[in-house]
């Protein structure tokens, strides 16, 4: 079938640009000292998380323990679980899930770490721990997220964390993102280098400590060219690199398009004016409106829960019926709202693809 014949609305994967994407990134890190452990919250696909590490990736990255638990059951064997991990229940499930596969989450605080040891100690079971840093604590452009304070702080806690049973303290992670403000390259790049030297500082003083940091883990594909060159960095958390959006195209990341949603005129209510069937149920708008791939001349002027609603050029001849496809301003958060993928090769749909991970949210 021709994907202009698909039904609508669908979510698309040029299978063919994916893979592009995922060549480039691996050749990138080829030879690097950096490696890369792309995050799969952007995809949310086994098969996806295959090819990445085929191309070289050293293991991928998940946002949720569930995530994680599909990914192993695929075969992955090294997963790092880039977030604390709460509670009984969970840490249960986490200590099962290191019994089958190399298993590494974050810890900023004493008691869950403690907790964790007591499960995986009772089930005979060994987890691995980064110790998250807070990057953004007074630090203009970094989000204040979870963390310990860069420094001392963090030594005290990898201190007490590499004495407990059945944990394995394996290094730190520090997350550089939300810095979209610095649009130039130079201003940008300044200011990556300015939060992670505060992780690597903190590495040295961990290890002057007298405890073996293996892994520092940071970085996407904000600034993936830019952490993987930081000495004392060792691995990135790239992921939106595979599907690309406008988002990170006005900035400057040329990766190309992989991922479009398939919608169709249902409605030209006037002569400058359509309505398709796709809105905020199918394509997120918390980055921006989507816009037309190949039509630079039709506008998104606004989306509501089933349509979405377009301005037309003068020459423009869109009629109902007829199919366009959008680029979304936000992957990640436009591929959870679907179930499949249509993945198509040369504009042919070669077939539909499970977002196995969709409403992995535990």
């Amino acid at each position: 079938m021709n994907l202009l014949d698909y039904d609508t609305p669908a979510l698309v994967l040029d299978i063919e640009v994916a893979e592009r994407n995922i060549r480039r990134m691996g050749e990138y890190f080829r030879g690097k000292k950096a490696h890369l452990r792309p995050h799969v919250k952007v995809h949310k696909s086994p098969f996806l998380a295959h090819k990445q590490i085929a191309a070289g990736a050293k293991g991928i990255t998940c946002a949720k323990l569930s995530e994680a638990e599909v990914m192993a059951n695929s075969g992955i064997d090294d997963i790092l679980i880039a977030n604390e991990i709460i509670g009984g229940d969970k840490l249960s499930r986490l200590a099962n899930l290191a019994k089958s596969c190399r298993v590494t989450v974050l810890v900023d605080d004493l008691i869950n770490a403690k907790q964790m040891s007591k499960i995986a100690s009772e089930m005979n079971s060994k987890i691995g721990v980064l110790v998250e840093l807070n990057l953004g604590s007074n630090l203009s452009g970094i989000l204040d997220r979870c963390g310990v304070l860069p420094g001392q702080p963090a030594v005290e806690i990898a201190r007490e964390v590499a004495k407990l049973k059945n944990i394995e303290f394996r290094g730190l992670m520090g997350y550089e993102g939300s810095l979209r403000k610095f649009t130039d390259f130079e201003s940008k790049a300044t200011a990556v280098k300015n939060a992670l030297g505060r992780l690597v500082e903190s590495r040295d003083l961990v290890q002057d400590a007298g405890l073996n940091v293996g892994e520092v883990s940071c970085g996407g594909t904000w600034s993936y060219n830019i952490a993987s060159e930081i000495p004392g960095v060792t691995e990135i958390q790239a992921g939106s690199y595979v599907f690309m959006d406008t988002t990170y195209q006005k900035n400057g990341i040329n990766f190309e398009f992989a991922l479009t949603v398939l919608t169709r005129v249902i409605s030209r209510p006037r002569p400058e004016k359509i309505v398709v069937d796709a809105g905020l149920k199918t394509i997120s708008a918390d980055s921006g409106l989507p816009t037309v791939k190949t039509m630079p001349e039709v506008e998104c002027i606004g989306l509501n829960a089933e349509h979405g609603h377009f301005k037309l050029g003068r020459e423009s001849n869109l009629g109902v019926g007829q199919r366009i496809e959008l680029l979304p301003t936000h992957v990640d958060t436009t591929v959870c709202l679907h179930d499949n993928y249509v993945v198509v090769r040369r504009g042919d749909v070669e077939m539909i693809l499970e977002i196995a991970c969709r409403g992995k949210l535990q």
